[in-house]
C-alpha cells in the first residue's frame, strides 16, 4: 500500500509540474519586437517623426516603448514614442528620457507604459518616434540589412514612414526604406483562457498530492 501511494503520488506531481511548464510557456515574458543588422544611421538635419507599418499577427501585450541607442552609451535628448493606428490616431505613447535613464534591452532604452497596450491580432498599426539631429534615426532595406521579427508581429516590404516637424506626429511619407528602426516595443502574448486553467489546474494538483502525503 505504502508503496502504490508513493508512485501515486510521484505521478501526480510529475504530471501537475508538465502541465505548469506548458503553462508557464504561454505566460512568456515581454521581449523586443524586432531587431536589426546592418542598417544604416544618419544625424537628422531636421525634427523628424520616423517608424513603421506592422500587423499584430495575435493578439499581444504592448508593456513598453524604445528609442534606439546607437553607442549603447545613453541619448542626447529625450524622444516620443507612439503606436498609431492607420488613421493617424495616438493609441499609446510614452517619452524616453535623456541620457541612460531607460532601461537597455539590446540597442533600445525604453519606458513601461502606466497600463499595457493590447494589439488586435490582423490590425495594422504605425510605431513611430520624433528624434533630432543629436541622435538621429536608423533605417534600411531587406536586404541587405537583416530584419529578426518577432512571430506576434509582421513588417512588410515598404514599411518605412516619416513626417517632418517639431513634435511626434503620424508619419505619412515614404521615402524606400523598407524600415525606420528607430522606435521599438516589448510584447508579450494575451494568455488564452486554456493557459490559466492549466496553471491552476497543475498548482491544485500539486496541493492535493501535499495534503494526501501529510494524511
Amino acid at each position: 500500500m505504502k508503496y502504490s501511494f508513493i508512485a501515486g503520488s510521484k505521478g501526480r506531481v510529475a504530471l501537475a509540474l508538465i502541465m505548469l511548464c506548458g503553462a508557464s510557456s504561454a505566460l512568456a515574458l515581454d521581449a523586443p519586437a524586432y531587431s536589426v543588422t546592418g542598417s544604416g544611421f544618419f544625424g537628422s538635419d531636421r525634427p523628424v517623426t520616423a517608424g513603421f507599418k506592422f500587423t499584430a499577427e495575435s493578439a499581444s501585450d504592448l508593456s513598453a516603448l524604445g528609442y534606439h541607442d546607437e553607442g549603447l552609451d545613453g541619448l542626447f535628448n529625450a524622444h516620443d514614442v507612439g503606436l498609431y493606428d492607420l488613421f493617424g490616431t495616438l493609441l499609446a505613447s510614452a517619452t524616453v528620457p535623456g541620457g541612460t535613464a531607460g532601461d537597455l534591452i539590446g540597442e533600445y532604452r525604453y519606458v513601461s507604459l502606466s497600463s499595457p497596450y493590447t494589439l488586435t491580432a490582423g490590425t495594422e498599426y504605425v510605431l513611430a518616434a520624433h528624434t533630432t539631429a543629436g541622435d538621429g534615426y536608423r533605417f534600411g532595406t531587406v536586404p541587405p540589412i537583416t530584419l529578426t521579427v518577432d512571430p506576434l508581429i509582421s513588417i512588410g516590404d515598404d514599411a518605412g514612414r516619416y513626417v517632418y516637424g517639431p513634435g511626434l506626429a503620424f508619419p505619412t511619407d515614404f521615402a524606400g526604406y523598407d524600415i525606420y528602426a528607430t522606435p521599438n516595443m516589448l510584447l508579450s502574448p494575451v494568455p488564452e483562457p486554456e493557459t490559466y486553467v492549466l496553471l491552476l489546474a497543475g498548482l491544485g494538483l500539486i496541493g492535493f498530492s501535499l495534503r494526501n502525503k501529510k494524511a
